[in-house]
């Protein structure tokens, strides 16, 4: 039997906690509503953020953003869950494709050969973010972890399928709104008929690699093709490399924020620990734009960025691991540049990319000196692997703003 006197007490707690009076987030909520014509807000059920998902036909996940963001009014119960008005989620769905969605998180699970062409091919997509396992244990622990909008799943024999694991997911509440996508060589009826009719995935046909998978998923789902700025007029003859991803490899870095962003203690200790352990007079994590090297943390330099003309980094941007040049002045790629000719008279350059989850290539870890030298073989694999937990650090940044956004 129903007790009415719980009942209340629950409604009471689900309601915004203050004495007498609405909080001060409800009372600006029920002005807005008020000036929009929603005048009945206040009597408004109150509903969950699963329930506000279920009206706005998005994922759970996508509506908690929406609310987190602050796209649809909300507050929290003691017991710290988020509430709404059932109003507030009816007007964010009268705005229809005027609402901004966040990205969506993607889980891929695939044989480690084909993780850089599914990287690739998302990365011409409005992906919030990718992760790439090759274990379906990993998987499994990922999945309750962080709750991706989409996994992905590469079959390439019968035995990828796994039609157990796939059905267990689809038992774990949290994970109802996930979108399956299997990806696949196989003929989809093949695919289809092993899968059984109880488990709902979208089978997509591959051709040989990811690579045509952007349309086929723009195509069956909210993804839409990334629009790429043409490589600025400044960059067009330039006289320095610039590689044919740069439009991309420019979008990521604004997409990051990272470029006159704060000093982070994690990433001046990477530069601190360069210059120690390898004696260097110069240590920096640098930052490369359209125009611009700026300085993300420093060690034995007063600027905080050059013209990009000026960056020996923009060689280290087109290739993977050290990049060492030595005797900068009589290196005719060099001999001209500023930092070269005058003061201070850099010699000697080495430096490592610092990538994104996407594996662009942001700036670099560089450390520079004076005079000609050569780091060695341990010399290298400690700039190396400090400019991999740089970029470690740098996409962590990246992820969490993204949350928070």
């Amino acid at each position: 039997m129903r007790c009415n006197a719980c009942s209340t007490r629950r409604a009471a707690a689900d309601r915004p906690h203050a004495p007498r009076r609405r909080p001060r987030d409800a009372r600006r909520v029920r002005i807005r509503l008020q000036a929009i014509g929603y005048t009945a807000a206040m009597n408004s059920p109150i509903i969950t953020t699963a329930q506000a998902a279920k009206i706005l036909g998005v994922s759970a996940r996508t509506a908690q953003l929406w609310i987190e963001s602050g796209v649809i009014p909300s507050w929290k119960t003691p017991g710290g869950h988020r509430r709404m008005y059932e109003t507030d989620v009816l007007a964010t769905l009268a705005q229809g494709n005027d609402i901004k969605s966040p990205g969506w998180e993607v889980l891929v699970l695939a044989p480690a050969r084909h993780h850089a062409s599914w990287t690739n091919a998302f990365a011409t997509l409005n992906v919030a973010g990718l992760t790439c396992l090759d274990n379906p244990v990993a998987a499994a622990v990922t999945l309750g972890t962080t709750v991706p909008d989409m996994l992905v799943v590469h079959v390439e024999t019968p035995d990828d399928v796994q039609p157990g694991f796939l059905a267990s997911l689809r038992e774990v509440p949290v994970l109802s709104r996930l979108q399956i996508v299997i990806a696949t060589s196989l003929p989809a009826a093949q695919v289809e008929a092993m899968l059984g009719p109880g488990l709902h995935c979208k089978v997509i046909q591959l051709h040989g690699t990811p690579d045509g998978l952007p349309q086929e998923l723009a195509k069956h789902s909210t993804f839409k093709p990334v629009t790429l700025a043409p490589l600025p007029p400044i960059l067009l003859d330039a006289p320095f490399p610039v590689g044919a991803n740069e439009p991309r490899r420019l979008a990521a870095v604004h997409r990051s924020g990272l470029l006159y962003s704060a000093q982070e203690e994690t990433l001046d200790n990477i530069a601190q620990l360069a210059a120690l352990s390898l004696s260097m007079p110069v240590a920096l994590v640098s930052i490369i734009s359209e125009d611009k090297q700026w300085f993300k943390a420093k060690v034995g330099l007063d600027l905080t960025e050059t013209p990009r003309h000026w960056a020996f980094c923009n060689h280290t941007l087109l290739q993977t691991g050290v990049q060492e040049f030595s005797e900068l002045d009589n290196d005719p790629r060099f001999a001209d540049n500023p930092a070269v000719a005058d003061a201070p008279h850099f010699r000697y350059y080495a430096g490592a990319p610092i990538t994104d989850d996407w594996g662009f290539a942001l700036g670099s870890l560089c450390v520079i000196d004076t005079k000609p030298r050569q780091l060695g073989d341990s010399g290298r694999q400690i700039l190396d692997r400090l400019a991999r937990q740089a970029s470690r650090e740098v996409s962590r940044a990246i992820r969490s703003a993204g949350r928070r956004k």
